[in-house]
């Protein structure tokens, strides 16, 4: 089992050491192009809702990977004061938001289609949102 964590700086600058972070990590697994992608995707969001949403803090984003012999968690914690739950979102329906012309705020839906669980968790003032994909 592998269990690393790693910190970076709420910018958008920190994705390439993000996806590299990911790659050292996860590097048994790096034959399956599909499940290194889909996990990127994920965290992109995840870290990127928290830069874009949280203006309370400009504390650091955790990042902790742990591999396991059928499994790959990721989890991302932030400091905040205002959760957002992102499992308590609705489901989308496509023909009335192509309808509407709509543009973005597909991010958590697709999270909840690639991974195969989610878990959401606020604790004294710390979110923990955890990604989980199963390798077999």
């Amino acid at each position: 089992m592998t269990n690393e964590i790693k910190y970076f700086s709420r910018n958008a600058n920190e994705l390439p050491m993000i996806f590299h972070f990911l790659n050292a990590v996860m590097k048994e697994n790096a034959s399956n192009i599909k499940l290194l992608n889909e996990l990127k995707l994920s965290v992109e969001e995840i870290f990127m809702n928290m830069v874009r949403h949280n203006k309370t803090t400009n504390k650091d984003i955790a990042i902790r990977i742990e591999s396991h012999k059928n499994s790959i968690s990721i989890s991302l914690i932030d400091h905040e004061d205002n959760p957002f739950d992102i499992l308590d979102t609705d489901e989308i329906d496509f023909d009335e938001y192509f309808k509407q012309k709509k543009f973005g705020g597909l991010g958590i839906h697709l999270i909840k289609k690639l991974m195969d669980d989610l878990i959401f968790d606020h604790n004294a003032g710390k979110t923990t949102i955890k990604i989980t994909k199963y390798t077999n």
